[in-house]
């Protein structure tokens, strides 16, 4: 309780400092005539001029949008974040900003991360040139993967540190907001249960909201649920229920699939081993395609030799099976037993395969 006054003051006083007018005094690069720059919170692009002495400077109220992005590039390649919460400096040549202990926190953390992005930007380069040439197997992609993979992992654990060193602050929320995308939803989810001050900005209070959202969904797919049921229609136009199938059967693996899907079809093989070595023993696979197109999906089945039983409303994405248990990536799997209990989501090779064979020994 103690801990949740002291956040909620500092929430008070963070939100009055932002009622404030803040001035915003900045340094470009020699030649340079324009900076960029956009709120976090908007979607919009605007510009300052820059002087003959290479300043330049932006004020106003933040009114409860204080983190913004500054650039010398339009297309915001290697932008730096700052707080518009009172006297802000920006030195765009050293990526610096400065100015109040919000902003001197959150270069601590910048200087840290500034170096990794064109780095990233360099292997996303290059994996897209070899994967355009047919090269994704090869140990050259492999190997530039892994190297990309470690460094989002270095971003990703920077922020969380942060986040954990500074729960207090409200400059880490630019940063989640900013490098969400590489961080696991486990991570964000840690983060948000030791309740640091950043998630209750304005910026990332939608995604709260969202996760909020997520757990709801994931508890309606937890082990030991009684599953959900839904109708939809087999390839022959037959409309037939998830339930059908499960009172039928010692165990239903619902498989999220669809026929654009590669990494579903590189998974297929696995899939129908499956079916090969349990279906005599009480399994069946019901396939819960994303697809949108009739052809694509029937053609797939039939090219791969699916012998099991389809079912898709060709909505894609939003199929009313991945409405329901909120599937955000494909494939993804889903373990029901005869009584109607899912018994695990999300296994695939060797772990979905480990899974049947102890459920149907």
């Amino acid at each position: 309780m103690k801990k949740m006054l002291c956040t909620l003051a500092l929430l008070s006083a963070f939100g009055t400092s932002f009622a404030q007018r803040f001035i915003l005094e900045g340094k470009a690069s020699p030649g340079v005539k324009t900076v960029y720059y956009k709120n976090l919170q908007g979607s919009g692009v605007d510009s300052l001029k820059v002087d003959a002495n290479g300043k330049f400077s932006l004020s106003g109220t933040a009114d409860n949008k204080p983190f913004i992005l500054l650039t010398e590039k339009s297309g915001f390649d290697n932008a730096i974040a700052a707080v518009l919460n009172g006297d802000v400096r920006v030195d765009l040549p050293t990526n610096t900003v400065s100015g109040t202990t919000e902003n001197h926190l959150l270069n601590e953390v910048q200087s840290k991360i500034t170096p990794l992005v064109p780095q990233i930007l360099g292997y996303t380069r290059e994996l897209m040139t070899l994967k355009q040439a047919g090269k994704t197997e090869t140990p050259e992609f492999n190997k530039l993967y892994e190297q990309y993979l470690q460094d989002l992992g270095k971003i990703s654990s920077t922020v969380k540190q942060s986040v954990k060193a500074h729960p207090e602050a409200m400059y880490n929320a630019a940063l989640v907001y900013q490098y969400l995308g590489v961080m696991e939803e486990s991570d964000i989810k840690e983060l948000i249960a030791s309740k640091p001050a950043c998630f209750q900005t304005d910026l990332l209070k939608p995604i709260m909201e969202q996760l909020g959202k997520e757990v709801e969904l994931e508890a309606l797919r937890a082990p030991g649920k009684d599953f959900t049921d839904f109708k939809m229609a087999t390839p022959t136009g037959a409309m037939k229920s998830l339930s059908s199938f499960v009172k039928n059967n010692k165990l239903t693996l619902v498989d999220f699939w669809a026929s654009w899907c590669g990494p579903c079809r590189k998974e297929m093989p696995h899939v129908k081993k499956l079916y090969e070595d349990f279906h005599s023993k009480g399994l069946e696979i019901v396939g819960v395609s994303f697809d949108e197109s009739k052809e694509a999906w029937t053609g797939a089945i039939a090219s791969m030799g699916l012998k099991w039983p389809h079912l898709s409303d060709l909505k894609g994405w939003q199929c009313e099976a991945g409405q329901i248990y909120g599937i955000r990536s494909i494939p993804a799997t889903l373990l029901i037993d005869k009584q109607g209990k899912i018994v695990a989501f999300g296994l695939r090779g060797a772990e979905l395969e480990a899974k049947v064979a102890e459920l149907l020994k």
